[in-house]
């Protein structure tokens, strides 16, 4: 309280009351309590249209999120609705390949299974060939036993006749022999003579009949060899035979224990063929769902954009009311110019403590926006900050304080100004840009909290010397 009011109230409190009105000094006491309500009004007045910026300031963030939502989730409805129409057609085309698969597989199937049963018959009949060839060999080995032996027996027939035609010629030389003889014997002889002839007449048959025989005998002879080289030539492509026949029968072996596999092979892809197409119409129908949630979600985010609309008619009354309270907040400044309404200097001193406060919280925000590369919603307007409202709604007048509060505007200004560039780069994702503003803040603050200080440490010794703030 200045010297001047303090001379008012006195004047007011000596006055003579009128009778039936209240006493001088009751209104010097409600004079003396209304401006100290007047000078808290003020304060609560600074500190409730800062609330409300800061208010509007995050609703119009939240909205600002809130149509960017509803627009990315309208737009991501949209792109998961088309992808989910395309996966459809797409499944259906699976489908249908699917089941055209699928009954390849059966084809592919039933022929292994046919193509096994005429192997299983193939190499019956194969076993039965490699025996049967077998028994040929051991007959043929028989035969040839047999045709040997023969070939001993002919040999020795040849041996007898060799011996038989010996014994003829010695029969046949006897026989000439008695002949002569006889025929010197005269008439004595002509019947010995007659044995001799009869004799040598049956050596000339038997020599003719041997000789008969052994043609017939040499004949048997030439064909036994040849059929014994027949049955060796025959017996070695019967080996032979036996054994491509048992390579035949490996190898059918092989492709049966082949065809086995890939039986066993079809059957799995056929239940994993199964599976798949479980697996297809599920998503098919999880394609549908999905559909039918996009559109459900497509409507959310439509009520969403309403709501966002709705919500921004609904903030048009804070502006509104921050509009009022700063109106009011000046009003209040120039009322504190009147010696009678004039703000405290404690109530003052207060307001700029506060106004440190506030602005280093405000500059911790901007190093976490530009730190993070994340915005948090954060008052740029110099006139709207938690000390813009109280700024421009007083007007110090005393000397020691008015030169450095008016300083103080283009220094505030300035400051917000590198604060919007920051957070402008931040969002452009240019983080040294972002960094460079940011640390030009600091700079700044630094002057600015030193003019804070700097007004205190006046505004504390006008009050120590019972002098007022907004007094010239």
């Amino acid at each position: 309280m200045n010297r001047k009011n303090d001379k008012v109230l006195e004047n007011i409190a000596q006055m003579e009351p009128v009778e039936g009105s209240q006493s001088a000094k009751q209104i010097q006491a409600r004079l003396t309590d209304g401006r100290e309500r007047f000078n808290q009004l003020v304060g609560d007045v600074c500190s409730s249209v800062m609330k409300i910026s800061a208010l509007e300031l995050t609703m119009e963030d939240s909205t600002d999120k809130m149509v960017h939502i509803s627009s990315s989730v309208q737009q991501i409805s949209d792109a998961v609705v088309h992808t989910s129409r395309e996966t459809e057609e797409n499944m259906d085309e699976v489908v249908g390949a699917h089941e055209g698969f699928t009954d390849s597989i059966m084809q592919v199937s039933a022929a292994a299974g046919e193509i096994m049963d005429d192997m299983n018959v193939s190499s019956a009949e194969i076993t039965t060939i490699v025996e049967e060839s077998q028994e040929t060999i051991d007959k043929s080995g028989k035969m040839k036993d047999d045709m040997h032996a023969l070939l001993e027996i002919i040999k020795g027939m040849n041996e007898a006749i060799k011996g038989i035609n010996s014994i003829s010629a010695q029969t046949n030389m006897l026989a000439l022999n008695a002949s002569i003889e006889a025929a010197r014997a005269g008439e004595s002889g002509r019947g010995f003579a007659v044995v001799a002839e009869q004799i040598r007449n049956l050596a000339d048959e038997t020599k003719q009949l041997t000789s008969s025989m052994d043609e017939f005998i040499s004949e048997i002879e030439t064909a036994a060899t040849m059929s014994s080289e027949s049955l060796d030539a025959s017996v070695v492509e019967l080996e032979t035979m036996r054994g491509n026949l048992n390579k035949v029968l490996d190898t059918n072996q092989k492709n049966m224990a082949n065809i086995g596999s890939i039986t066993d092979s079809i059957t799995t892809i056929a239940a994993t063929s199964e599976e798949i197409f479980s697996a297809v119409t599920n998503v098919q129908d999880q394609m549908t769902t999905l559909r039918e949630e996009c559109a459900a979600l497509n409507d959310q985010s439509s009520l969403l954009t309403g709501v966002s609309d709705n919500l921004k008619v609904s903030m048009r009354p804070v502006s509104e009311i921050e509009t009022g309270l700063d109106k009011a907040a000046r009003l209040m400044g120039e009322m504190t110019h009147d010696p009678f309404y004039m703000l405290s200097n404690k109530n003052f001193i207060q307001n700029v403590k506060n106004a440190i406060a506030a602005h280093q919280n405000w500059l911790d925000t901007l190093e976490k926006i530009v730190a993070s590369g994340n915005y948090i919603p954060l008052q740029t307007d110099d006139t709207k900050c938690a000390f813009g409202h109280f700024y421009y709604a007083m007007n110090p007048r005393n000397g020691m304080i008015a030169p450095l509060w008016k300083e103080l505007a283009e220094k505030h200004r300035r400051f917000h100004g590198y604060g919007k560039n920051a957070i402008a780069a931040v969002r452009s994702g240019n983080s040294a840009k972002a960094q460079s503003e940011y640390e030009q803040a600091v700079k700044l603050s630094e002057e600015l909290i030193g003019d804070f200080h700097k007004i205190i440490e006046n505004a504390e010794a006008l009050e120590s010397r019972n002098l007022q703030v907004f007094a010239e």
